[in-house]
């Protein structure tokens, strides 16, 4: 089964590549992945729009975007499978499969944190309308450059969360951890096992509920990321076993759990926590599923690569851009305008978060690969379609 599924999962994964010329990302035309790529950049949208929600009060604004966090980690645990899994077999070791998701996801999550921290600083020092204590932002931002949670934070730099500088990242730190089980797991990793991590997440998530942000939820989050993710890992083996991908059936569902999902995400009151959890054990595989039974040409091909593209900067850096923007904001009309605010910086935000992939981003990664990297690093990021990631 594992020699059949490595050997599927290589021609059809998503290639991206680095553009010697002008650094453009793209992807093979032929891809099975174009339309989840694109629902990953919809989903990085609607989380923007719920965290502007609560950040500016506007309780009608995508009051359940949340469960998006749900689709991340379930579209990267079946994508990462089919770039990851037939190479695992042909002998890529788990220590060059953790030097790329480093290479892939760190930059950002500096970036981010240092936008935070500098906006902090910042204020303190020119506005001294905050009481930061320099130990304890020096501690949150080594910590969250690093991906490391921080317990205990003070409420002027972002506490109780446990990444105080950038909320949003706690999701990043999960993706990494269960990153780095499914590797030291891989060697009997299958069918039979993603079945019972995924079932155990999600009767656990059931009875505990779905958090992992602050300290009082953070154990909760670990059920949720491992039940989402081996989901994905769970249609990947099924897919290997039985064709899953092939059964047409996925088309037709795939526009009802959109609508589904759009009409849940849009809902002006929080929905219950049983529909949400229904959402992400039912309708979001539905969405994996029918998304990779698509094939996209053309003009919309090409916006599902830019929306895929911007996704994870979009993620990783919504806060940090927001709490200058809504600083600035504040400073120059000493006013709170919520929905004009929210119309103003969401552009901006998609705007900064574009350049500072384009121009940051993409060439550090490009040097680490370069300086710290094997040729195989490089072959490898270029190759796959591992970007996956939120």
């Amino acid at each position: 089964m594992r020699n059949a599924q490595a050997g599927r999962g290589a021609p059809n994964c998503a290639v991206r590549y680095v553009d010697a010329h002008d650094g453009v990302f793209a992807m093979n035309k032929h891809s099975h992945l174009a339309v989840p790529d694109c629902l990953r950049g919809v989903a990085a949208i609607s989380v923007l729009l719920f965290h502007l929600n609560h950040w500016l009060g506007i309780p009608w604004l995508a009051s359940n975007a949340g469960i998006a966090v749900d689709f991340f980690f379930g579209l990267s645990g079946y994508v990462l499978c089919v770039a990851y899994r037939g190479r695992f077999e042909r002998g890529m070791s788990g220590a060059l499969f953790a030097r790329i998701r480093l290479i892939r996801l760190l930059p950002m999550i500096v970036i981010g944190t240092l936008l935070s921290a500098s906006y902090l600083a910042t204020r303190s020092v020119l506005l001294h309308d905050i009481d930061i204590h320099p130990g304890w932002l020096a501690a949150a931002t080594l910590l969250g450059m690093s991906c490391i949670p921080t317990f205990g934070a003070p409420h002027t730099i972002g506490g109780p969360q446990v990444f105080p500088l950038n909320g949003p990242e706690y999701t990043l730190f999960l993706e990494l951890v269960v990153n780095l089980f499914w590797m030291v797991t891989r060697r009997f990793d299958g069918l039979a096992f993603a079945f019972i991590v995924t079932l155990a997440g999600y009767s656990l998530t059931a009875v505990f509920g779905m958090g992992g942000d602050t300290p009082g939820t953070f154990l909760t989050g670990f059920p949720r990321v491992f039940g989402a993710y081996y989901l994905g890992v769970l249609l990947y083996y099924g897919d290997g076993k039985f064709g899953v991908l092939s059964w047409k059936i996925w088309k037709s569902l795939f526009l009802p759990a959109s609508i589904a999902t759009l009409v849940m995400m849009a809902w002006p009151a929080q929905v219950p926590f049983l529909a949400q959890w229904l959402w992400a054990a039912a309708v979001m595989p539905l969405l994996i599923l029918g998304g990779s039974s698509i094939t996209l040409t053309g003009p919309a091909l090409t916006v599902a690569l830019v929306l895929g593209e911007l996704s994870y900067p979009v993620y990783a850096l919504h806060y940090p851009t927001f709490v200058w923007l809504n600083g600035i904001y504040q400073q120059s009309m000493h006013r709170k305008d919520p929905v004009l605010e929210a119309a103003l910086f969401l552009p901006i935000i998609l705007l900064t978060s574009y350049l500072i992939m384009r121009f940051v981003d993409t060439p550090v990664r490009s040097w680490l690969v370069s300086r710290f990297g094997r040729p195989t690093v490089k072959a490898v990021l270029d190759t796959t379609a591992a970007d996956t990631t939120v």
